[in-house]
């Protein structure tokens, strides 16, 4: 705490200064100019953001009107800001670059004080106090209207992951004789084949290079780090590229489980996947409606599922099998040839939610080895399980689910008579 007390009277001001963005064919190329002003002496920090949505044909750009595609990007920068104001905390948020109506203003403080609660909590952060931030716009700008423009119905963009998801959400839709896009940002080889092995009518390919002092300083350890509601930068993204593209709907992958949090903070909850729950979808949609894009629709294909449903359905798709990676940590060893880290939460949560529906010599071949039998992964299966400390920052069921999947797992174990360490232990604690 008295690491961000420091910065935030050392850097008091957070600047969205503006944005940018210029067609050079055949990509769309957006540029987003932030500032974070010191103190006297001190010198402000400056950095620049750029996304690059690759193959835009220039028929597709004469469709939008130039005023709804500012709109669009504009408030992208809303959401792109937050990797650089969690550097320093700054109380004051100014937003140079734009206008915003009262509820707008008023959603912007909910992602930030929700979707940013994780980086609170790690960062010890009160971010209840009173006059803890202060949102200011340009209102010399004017506001924005959304746009009336009709958008094909019958398309749907998915955004593509690396995980078991997505490929669910595909092959639901599929059924329903929809035309489905892919949105891959930062393409990945698992995201790439997922794409491929979909054989989806087309792929939107999009690259976000955040500034390389953003790293520098992320490495640093001198300021602040922490989790930003990446689902909600996605979700504002995904309306510039259904736009460009004339996609009357998208389609993410947020289920069910999405809304339960992790843990109370300062008499707040704290939830991991905010941006993916019930209340953003809503609220997110709501007001794109209203004030970004009238004839689009964002919604989650898989919210009425379970994780444990999900991972029974995928199961059924052994196409994907091979290809899907579901660790984060997997990107972070190697972002060539991704491998399941198998150390992670989510390693260990995806092995069993999928232990019950595929044969053990199957999934074996998927992950590389039977986690179960990993006795170092006992403090995460009792962290799962919410047996220890908090639920797992990480996109992972709730802790019934868990416990049900567990309770399958150990289920299916029994009927092939031989009983793994990690389920041995399971069945101490919770078989009487």
């Amino acid at each position: 705490m008295k690491k961000t007390n420091t910065l935030r009277k050392k850097y008091p001001e957070f600047v969205y200064q503006g944005f940018e963005w210029k067609y050079r064919k055949p990509d769309l190329e957006i540029w987003f100019n932030f500032l974070i002003r010191s103190t006297s002496g001190l010198r402000d920090l400056k950095f620049k953001t750029k996304i690059t949505v690759k193959k835009v044909p220039f028929k597709h750009l004469k469709n939008i009107d130039k005023e709804d595609l500012e709109n669009l990007v504009f408030h992208l920068g809303l959401i792109e800001m937050l990797n650089y104001w969690k550097l320093t905390c700054s109380p004051k948020i100014l937003i140079d670059a734009g206008n915003l109506h009262k509820e707008e203003k008023m959603f912007l403080r909910k992602i930030i004080l929700n979707g940013m609660g994780e980086y609170f909590y790690k960062n010890q952060i009160d971010f209840t106090k009173r006059g803890f931030l202060n949102i200011k716009v340009n209102q010399k700008k004017p506001l924005y209207k959304a746009s009336k423009n009709e958008f094909s119905q019958n398309k749907i963009l998915v955004p593509i992951g690396g995980g078991k998801d997505s490929p669910v959400t595909i092959e639901l839709l599929k059924k329903k004789g929809n035309i489905l896009g892919g949105l891959i940002l930062n393409a990945r080889v698992p995201q790439v084949k997922i794409s491929e092995i979909a054989k989806l009518k087309e792929i939107i390919f999009i690259e976000r290079k955040l500034d390389p002092l953003l790293l520098k300083f992320n490495k640093s350890g001198k300021f602040l780090n922490g989790h930003v509601p990446f689902s909600a930068f996605l979700a504002y993204l995904s309306l510039i590229v259904a736009a460009l593209f004339n996609y009357g709907r998208v389609a993410f992958s947020w289920e069910k489980s999405a809304n339960e949090p992790n843990l109370k903070y300062k008499g707040r909850w704290i939830n991991h996947q905010w941006s993916k729950t019930s209340k953003f979808e809503k609220e997110f949609n709501r007001l794109a409606k209203k004030y970004l894009l009238k004839n689009i629709d964002v919604f989650s294909a898989l919210r009425q599922f379970s994780e444990l449903e999900i991972a029974q359905i995928f199961a059924k798709l052994k196409k994907y099998h091979f290809v899907f990676i579901s660790c984060n940590n997997a990107y972070k060893l190697s972002a060539r040839k991704p491998k399941w880290c198998l150390k992670c939460p989510k390693c260990l949560f995806v092995f069993t939610l999928l232990y019950p529906f595929l044969k053990e010599k199957d999934l074996v071949k998927i992950f590389g080895k039977n986690l179960f039998e990993d006795k170092s992964l006992l403090p995460l299966m009792l962290q799962l399980l919410g047996k220890k400390e908090t639920k797992p920052f990480e996109c992972v069921g709730t802790k019934k689910e868990t416990i049900l999947a567990f309770s399958l797992a150990l289920k299916q174990a029994k009927k092939r008579k031989k009983l793994p360490f990690l389920l041995k232990q399971f069945e101490e604690l919770y078989i009487k």
